[in-house]
């Protein structure tokens, strides 16, 4: 008789257990997924800061991430791209699973003027929030770039130069964020960091350089700045192969950065340097290498640059043609431009 009681209430435990966990699986809330993730908040600490500081941003979820994370959107609410706060975030930052927060130190490029707000935005599909942070410039007084130099002036596509900036006075805790950019801003020539950290501590820091010019000569001018203190300096790429270009506007009477173009030599090996010809088709027109008194580019160089003079007696609207000529090396190469007002 115990043992049938026993049976019975066994099975009548069975059946009573097996709803109940049904039950709780079917009426228990779904974890929300990814997509139904909202944000509830983001901020930023400290809210001020002087340029070229590092601050945190948080962003909040109003619910934990699901399995997998929640990948949140960031971006800044400024009229031109803050290509600073790009390259510290990559636009975008994970809240882990299970949690609902996550802080990440930024950068924001910095101000030329007092009380400078760069807002910014997180979002996940169409929910979004936002802060600001407010950036002041840095008193010239106490905080400076002093002095930005290259290794060298020209490169072989692929090749890399190397930029080192100078600030007046040693980094903060956290490091300084001094800013890099190129003119013109789509210029093909070079690529680069969008900024470059000097250490806690110290007073410079070093930055690559890379040259990206496949097809032909290209040149950019790349600034280093730190408020409204800024340094520049002027960097050539070339292609791989044997070059010749003219890198900006030929004038009878030139201002700053005219009449001048570079001679290519790639990759191509040279370990004795490289004595380069360069002829005009026009007469009056001349242009002359910027090389050591034996008129050969050294070893250690890409390339060279050259000037152009141009006579009073050509015409504005000339075309002339400049070909390099190689001794003992490839075949000769040209390039054309038209002789401006």
């Amino acid at each position: 008789m115990n043992a049938s009681v026993s049976a019975s209430s066994v099975r009548r435990a069975a059946g009573a257990v097996l709803p109940l966990a049904l039950a709780a699986v079917v009426f228990a809330p779904l974890r929300a997924s990814a997509a139904e993730v909202t944000v509830e908040s983001t901020s930023v600490s400290p809210s001020r800061i002087s340029s070229g500081e590092e601050a945190v941003q948080t962003v909040t979820l109003a619910e934990p991430a699901p399995a997998g994370g929640v990948t949140v959107d960031l971006l800044d609410g400024n009229e031109y791209e803050d290509l600073t706060y790009w390259q510290s975030t990559k636009h975008r930052v994970t809240v882990p699973a299970g949690q609902r927060r996550v802080s990440f130190p930024i950068r924001v490029q910095s101000a030329t003027g007092s009380g400078t707000v760069t807002r910014l935005k997180a979002g996940v599909g169409a929910s979004v929030a936002e802060t600001s942070v407010t950036v002041d410039p840095i008193d010239a007084r106490v905080q400076d770039v002093t002095d930005f130099t290259v290794d060298k002036r020209i490169a072989p596509e692929g090749g890399k130069i190397t930029g080192t900036v100078r600030i007046k006075s040693p980094a903060p805790v956290g490091g300084l964020a001094v800013d890099l950019r190129k003119t013109p801003y789509e210029s093909a020539a070079v690529s680069f960091p969008y900024y470059v950290v000097v250490p806690a501590g110290s007073t410079s820091a070093t930055f690559a350089i890379e040259s990206t010019a496949y097809d032909r000569p290209r040149f950019a001018t790349v600034m280093a700045a730190l408020s409204t203190a800024t340094q520049f300096n002027g960097v050539i790429g070339v292609p791989k192969k044997f070059s010749i270009g003219v890198l900006g506007p030929v004038r009878h009477y030139p201002g700053n950065v005219e009449n001048f173009g570079v001679v290519g030599l790639g990759d191509i090996w040279h370990p004795f340097g490289a004595r380069i010809n360069l002829t005009s088709d026009t007469p009056g027109v001349i242009a002359q290498l910027n090389v050591p008194a034996d008129g050969s580019i050294p070893a250690s160089q890409a390339g060279a640059q050259f000037q152009i003079h141009v006579a009073d007696s050509v015409p504005a609207g000339t075309r002339v043609k400049l070909t390099a000529s190689w001794v003992l090396g490839p075949a000769p190469v040209t390039t054309e431009f038209t002789v401006q007002e």
